[in-house]
């Protein structure tokens, strides 16, 4: 954490802003300070990246269509007219991105802050916001060209309970087990379970390819992967939806949702469950994944894309009249070890390297579209939603009859079933004794045998974290001669989806 806060970024991307567009682009650009100007108007694109490692967190480029082409036109060393496609643009975008972001993460590794950054990803369009929730830093740099301005933001904190050594150990990995992976099985019933199980939501699958055309607003919910699979996840729904999804997440009817705030908490929430079980089905395969913290876009006109992946797929599903779509555009990293030797039937091995390098073809082959993208809009939501009564979630069991017995399997049985869904998610479970606040000076004077007292009360509760979030709370007792902690407490669920900000 200190080695985070300590950290100049401002000097660490502005220097490598600075001298790739003198160096690569010819341009000659410079950094400005301002407090009004966070964004862009009008028709723009976003590249950005994450990171993940000892540091997790985002990095985002956004500049205004002029400007894309004029960065383009200088990196290839044409003029702008000669320009053949979108996608010479995008390409130089996501560069740009990838070389910024690379140098940031060489600059975390130089002070011990061991780092991988994924695939970038590209975001356009005239009406959209992107945030990176519950970051500990966030820091918007302004430059100029000429007429011509444009941000990079870094948003970051210090990871959880990350080993990047291990993360870095990759082992060989079966190319056999990514081709035989099927994407569509894994992923599309992933998203059915969640919505069943954890939202009581019966979604369905549907033939729709994009979602309808509408003037009303929409959130998108994006996880990348780093590590043997790169690439990205993203979840997209009517904003209408998505506080349907937060009323039966927290368990409360939708005019009792606070906040804009609660509907993104959720949406990154359903967005991280989903990818992990991705990251999840990978590991299994051997490809050692990291998954990194979610991002959330919200507005009425953009498309995310994701280019030259290897598997690209796209889900729609259909709940009453709404739709959800889910798109995962996945690769196996260049720098992974590919390994010939296989636990598959005799007729599966793999023979030879030429074996290997075919089935990477095949699959490079196998999709005739690589980019990820999603631009039109879902239908709203009845405004008589509310009169619907959608059904409560009640803490208390309730039974009639004489029929306890049954109930109580049953509840065990669907609790069972939520936990199997969420069981690869680790969590680092903490206990917190008490706080207390203390001067530097005091702090300088502490020493061996010194007692530094709690304000807490000695018969008072002590908080029980998983990863830093307040969970319940307890008492301290004694077993074995080995301490442990009786719960006394157990904090809401609108407070504990509130506590992921």
């Amino acid at each position: 954490m200190e080695k985070i806060t300590a950290f100049d970024i401002k000097t660490s991307v502005s220097e490598s802003v600075i001298d790739l567009f003198d160096t690569m682009l010819s341009m000659k650009v410079e950094l400005y300070e301002t407090d009004s100007e966070t964004s862009l108007d009008g028709f723009r694109m976003i590249g950005s990246l994450s990171l993940t490692g000892d540091v997790v967190g985002t990095l985002a480029i956004q500049v205004s269509d002029v400007f894309a082409r004029l960065m383009t036109a200088g990196m290839l060393g044409i003029e702008v007219e000669e320009i053949e496609s979108e996608e010479e643009v995008k390409d130089v975008i996501r560069e740009i991105c990838n070389i910024v972001g690379g140098s940031l993460k060489s600059a975390f590794n130089d002070i011990g802050l061991v780092n991988d950054i994924s695939t970038p990803a590209i975001t356009l369009g005239n009406d959209f916001v992107i945030e990176t929730l519950n970051m500990e830093r966030y820091e918007l740099f302004a430059f100029q060209y000429q007429d011509h301005k444009f941000f990079v933001e870094v948003c970051l904190k210090a990871a959880d309970n990350i080993n990047s050594e291990a993360q870095r150990k990759l082992a060989g990995v079966d190319i056999h087990k990514f081709k035989r992976l099927d994407i569509i099985s894994t992923t599309g019933d992933s998203v059915i379970e969640f919505f069943k199980l954890m939202l009581e939501l019966d979604l369905e699958l549907s033939e729709k390819v994009s979602i309808s055309d509408s003037d009303k607003t929409r959130i998108m919910g994006l996880i990348n992967f780093a590590g043997s699979v790169t690439g990205s996840l993203n979840i997209q729904a009517g904003y209408d939806f998505a506080r349907i999804m937060t009323a039966k997440m927290l368990g409360i009817k939708l005019k009792e949702i606070e906040s804009e705030e609660e509907v993104k908490d959720v949406i990154a929430e359903a967005t991280n469950i989903i990818a992990g079980n991705l990251k999840a089905a990978f590991c299994d395969s051997g490809l050692t994944t990291v998954i990194s913290v979610p991002s959330i876009t919200t507005g009425k006109d953009f498309a995310i894309e994701t280019l030259d992946m290897d598997r690209f797929e796209r889900f729609a599903f259909r709940y009453m009249e709404h739709d959800v779509f889910v798109q995962v555009c996945v690769k196996i990293d260049e720098n992974t070890d590919i390994s010939s030797k296989t636990e598959s039937p005799v007729n599966d091995i793999v023979e030879s390297q030429d074996d290997i390098d075919n089935l990477i073809q095949s699959m490079r082959n196998s999709d005739d579209d690589n980019v990820a993208e999603v631009s039109d809009k879902p239908d709203a939501i009845d405004a008589s939603v509310d009169k619907k009564a959608l059904p409560e979630i009640n803490d208390q069991t309730k039974t009639t009859n004489g029929s306890v017995d049954n109930k109580e399997s049953a509840d065990v049985n669907e609790i069972d079933s939520k936990l199997g869904f969420i069981l690869d998610i680790s969590l680092d479970i903490t206990v917190e004794l008490g706080q207390t606040e203390m001067s530097i000076d005091d702090l300088l004077k502490v020493g061996k045998g010194s007692v530094i007292k709690l304000k807490n009360l000695e018969d008072e509760p002590v908080c029980i974290l998983a990863n830093s979030k307040l969970i319940a709370k307890g008492n301290v007792v004694v077993d074995n001669d080995k301490y442990g902690i009786r719960i006394t407490e157990i904090v809401s669920r609108r407070k504990r989806i509130n506590s992921m900000r």
